[in-house]
C-alpha cells in the first residue's frame, strides 16, 4: 500500500518531535514568562560585551537564535494553539501569547546597548572576513535594528512603539472576529437546489432547516452548485456585508497606523516601508510588473464575462432584448457550469475519484520521491486533537533527519478558518525544524461513514500547502529559516506554486485519483478534459488577483482611506474597474481579508509575482520530466536548501540558467 513507505523501519518507535503542548493557560503562561526571561538574559548578554571580546560567536551568534525567536520550542508551544485548541480559553491564553511575543520581538529591536555592539562589531576586522553566509546574518541584524527606527530620537521612538503596538492590537482583534464568527443562516433544502443531497442532509437540523455557515465547506459548494440564485446572493451578503462585527473599521485603523509607522522611519508609505526588502524593492517595480499582465488578461477576461452572461440568459431563460448581466454572486456558479457544458468537467463528478486519504497519501508520496526523503508517520504522540497525524522525515540516500510535520486536515469551531502552514520549530544546531499543516479539507461523514472526497481544487491546495511544510523542513544552515532569513515574502508562494503543476500532468493526475469504490483511476477523457479546461476563465481569475493586488497597494499607499466609508468608495470604484465584476451594495471583502491584516499586508501581488517565477521553473526544469529525481534534487539544493540567505534571484538563475521572464507564465495560462 501506499503508506508502506511511510511506516516505521526499525522496531522502535520514531522519536517525536522537541515539543510539549500545554494543556493549561498556567503552562502557556509559564512559557512566556521563561521566553521573557531567556530573551532578556540574552540581550544584557550581548550588551554587556567588551570592545576585546567582540566576535561573532559573543556578539551575532546569541542574536541569531535569540529565545524569541522559534528556534525556541517553548515559543511555539505558548502561541500555536490559539488557532486549533478546542479549548476557547487555552486558545485566548495562546493568543495572548502571540501578542505578547510580538511585543518583546518589537523591544528586542529597540535596545541601544544590543545595536551598539553590532555596529561595533560589523566594524571589526573578524567582521570584515566572515564567509558570505555568516556575513549575511550580521547585515540582517543591523537591518532589523534599522528598521525598527534605531536611527530616531527617544520621543520618536516612544511614538514609533505606541503605533506598533495598537497595530498589533488592531490586527488580533480583526482575526478574532474571523475565528469566532458564529454567523449561521438556515434555508430549506428546496433553497439548495443543485447542492448534493448527502452534503444537505449532513447539515439538516431537527426542524428540517439547513444550516449553513460562513465556512468554506459550506461557502464552496453554495456558490459553485445551488441553482437558487437568492440563495447565493444572501449566502455572499451575510459574509461581504454583514458578518466579523467591525472588521472594516479594523481595516481603517490598521492602515492609518501602517502609514504613520512607515513616514517615522522615512519611508513615503507602508507599501515603500514592506518592499524595501522584497524580490520587488518598491511598488513601482509591482505596478509596473501588474501593468503588462492586467493589459494582456483583460481581453480574455471580456471574453470569460460575455461567455458567463450568454450562460446565464440560457440558463435563466432570459430573452436576447433582455438585459442581463453577471453578478458578484453568479461568478462561481455559472464558471462551474460552464466548465460541465462547454468542456465536459463535472467537478462534482470528478470528486468521486479525489477520495482524501488516497489524495494525502499520495501526495507524500511524490514528494518523497521528487525530493529524495522518507517519511515515517508517528503514531503515539502529544496532541491538541485526535484527528492530528504527525511524521518524522529523513534524507532518503544518507539518512539524517530533516525534520518532522503535523496534519491538521478538517474544520472544527474555533480553528483557524483557511488553508495555511505553520513554521513551529525552526532549524538550529542539533534542532530539525517542525511544520504544522491546517487545512478545512472535508471530514469523513460522521453520520453515514462516507469517506470524505476533494473537489481538484482542494487537491492542488493540499499539494500548494504540502510545498510550504517542505520549504521549512529543507532549508540547510543554522538559521536560514528564521526572522533574519527569511525566504522574501514575494518568493515565498513561488516553490508550491511550481509545485502545484504536478496536479495538472497526465501523470500527476492519474496517480493522485482512484475512484472511492471501484479503485479506478480518473478515466482518460475526464483527465484530458479537466487538463484541456485549465485556462478556461483564466482571464477573469487573473484581473480578480490584480484587483486584489492593486487595492492592497492603494489602501498601503500614499492616501489610505481614512474610514469605513472611504474603504467601501475604493472597493465600490475598483472591482468593477479591473476585476469586470461590479459591486454589490455595501459589499466588501475586506471584511473578511485576512491576508491584509497580517504580515501579508501590501503583500499580496506576490502570488503573482510568485506564480510568474515558478511557471518559468516548472518549465525550464521539470515539463519535460515531471517525476525526475535529478531535477527535484537540484532545485532541492537549488532553490529550497538557502531559505532567505543571499539574493533569491541569483539562485533562481542558477537553477534556470538565465534570469527569469513572464512568457512561460503567460503561454501556460493560455494568455499568450
Amino acid at each position: 500500500s501506499s503508506l508502506s513507505t511511510m511506516s516505521s523501519t526499525t522496531g522502535d518507535a520514531p522519536e517525536g518531535p522537541a515539543i510539549s503542548w500545554p494543556s493549561t493557560e498556567a503552562e502557556i503562561n509559564e512559557r512566556v514568562q521563561a521566553v521573557i526571561q531567556a530573551t532578556e538574559v540574552t540581550l544584557d548578554k550581548v550588551a554587556a560585551v567588551p570592545d576585546a571580546e567582540l566576535s561573532f560567536v559573543t556578539v551575532i551568534e546569541p542574536l541569531m537564535s535569540i529565545e524569541h525567536y522559534k528556534t525556541n520550542p517553548q515559543v511555539c508551544e505558548a502561541k500555536f494553539l490559539q488557532h486549533c485548541s478546542v479549548d476557547p480559553a487555552l486558545r485566548a491564553a495562546a493568543d495572548k501569547a502571540g501578542t505578547t511575543f510580538a511585543a518583546i520581538k518589537a523591544k528586542a529591536r529597540t535596545r541601544d546597548d544590543v545595536y551598539a555592539r553590532v555596529k561595533a562589531y560589523s566594524a571589526t576586522p573578524e567582521a570584515a572576513g566572515l564567509a558570505v553566509y555568516e556575513a549575511h546574518f550580521v547585515q540582517a541584524i543591523l537591518e532589523g535594528f534599522e528598521r525598527s527606527g534605531l536611527a530616531l530620537d527617544e520621543k520618536q521612538r516612544a511614538e514609533l512603539q505606541a503605533l506598533r503596538d495598537a497595530d498589533t492590537a488592531v490586527c488580533a482583534r480583526y482575526s478574532t472576529n474571523l475565528a469566532e464568527d458564529k454567523t449561521e443562516l438556515r434555508f430549506k433544502p428546496a433553497d439548495l437546489a443543485g447542492c448534493p443531497p448527502e452534503w444537505i442532509v449532513s447539515r439538516t437540523d431537527p426542524a428540517g432547516d439547513v444550516v449553513v455557515t460562513l465556512k468554506y465547506p459550506d461557502i464552496i459548494p453554495v456558490l459553485q452548485l445551488c441553482e437558487v440564485s437568492e440563495t447565493r446572493r444572501r449566502l455572499s451578503a451575510a459574509k461581504e456585508c454583514d458578518a466579523f462585527k467591525d472588521n472594516l473599521e479594523l481595516v481603517a485603523e490598521g492602515i492609518a497606523l501602517r502609514k504613520k509607522i512607515a513616514v517615522l522611519l522615512g519611508y513615503p508609505t507602508w507599501a515603500h516601508y514592506a518592499t524595501a526588502t522584497r524580490m520587488s524593492g518598491s511598488p513601482e517595480k509591482i505596478q509596473a510588473f501588474l501593468g503588462p499582465l492586467r493589459e494582456k488578461a483583460r481581453a480574455g477576461a471580456s471574453r470569460d464575462v460575455d461567455a458567463l452572461v450568454a450562460l446565464k440568459r440560457e440558463h435563466q431563460g432570459i430573452a436576447a432584448d433582455d438585459a442581463a448581466s453577471l453578478n458578484a454572486w453568479d461568478v462561481s456558479f455559472y464558471s462551474a457550469l460552464r466548465l460541465k457544458k462547454d468542456h465536459g468537467v463535472d467537478h462534482e463528478a470528478a470528486r468521486a475519484y479525489f477520495p482524501l486519504d488516497h489524495v494525502v497519501e499520495t501526495t507524500m508520496q511524490i514528494y518523497q520521491e521528487l525530493l529524495s526523503l522518507k517519511f515515517t508517520e508517528i503514531l503515539k504522540f502529544e496532541s491538541w486533537h485526535p484527528e492530528v497525524r504527525l511524521f518524522v522525515v529523513h534524507d532518503a540516500k544518507e539518512g539524517h533527519r530533516m525534520g518532522h510535520f503535523y496534519l491538521d486536515l478538517h474544520p472544527r469551531p474555533g480553528k483557524y478558518g483557511h488553508a495555511a502552514i505553520f513554521h513551529l520549530l525552526k532549524r538550529w544546531k542539533d534542532q530539525t525544524p517542525v511544520d504544522c499543516m491546517l487545512c478545512n479539507l472535508p471530514a469523513p461523514d460522521a453520520k453515514t461513514g462516507q469517506p470524505a472526497l476533494l473537489r481538484h481544487f482542494n487537491c492542488v491546495t493540499f499539494f500548494h500547502e504540502f510545498g510550504h511544510i517542505m520549504h521549512g523542513l529543507l532549508s540547510e544552515g543554522d538559521g536560514n529559516s528564521t526572522t533574519l532569513a527569511k525566504c522574501p515574502r514575494d518568493f515565498v508562494e513561488a516553490p508550491s506554486q511550481m509545485l502545484e503543476n504536478w496536479c495538472w500532468t497526465a501523470e500527476g493526475l492519474r496517480r493522485l485519483s482512484k475512484h472511492v469504490d471501484t479503485g479506478e483511476p480518473l478515466p482518460d477523457a475526464m483527465l484530458q478534459a479537466m487538463i484541456a479546461a485549465k485556462n478556461v476563465g483564466e482571464g477573469l481569475s487573473m484581473l480578480r488577483q490584480l484587483y486584489l493586488s492593486t487595492l492592497d497597494l492603494e489602501i498601503h499607499g500614499e492616501n489610505p482611506p481614512a474610514d469605513a466609508a472611504g474603504l467601501q468608495a475604493l472597493v465600490d470604484k475598483l472591482r468593477p474597474e479591473i476585476s469586470l465584476v461590479s459591486n454589490p451594495p455595501n459589499a466588501n471583502m475586506l471584511r473578511s481579508f485576512g491576508h491584509l491584516m497580517n504580515q501579508y499586508s501590501a503583500a499580496y501581488y506576490g502570488y503573482l509575482w510568485a506564480e510568474v517565477l515558478s511557471a518559468d521553473m516548472f518549465r525550464e526544469r521539470f515539463e519535460a520530466d515531471p517525476f525526475s529525481a535529478e531535477a527535484g534534487m537540484r532545485y532541492r539544493k537549488q532553490v529550497l536548501a538557502p531559505g532567505g540567505v543571499g539574493k533569491i534571484a541569483d539562485h533562481l538563475e542558477k537553477f534556470l540558467g538565465r534570469p527569469p521572464t513572464q512568457e512561460a507564465f503567460l503561454s501556460s495560462r493560455g494568455i499568450l
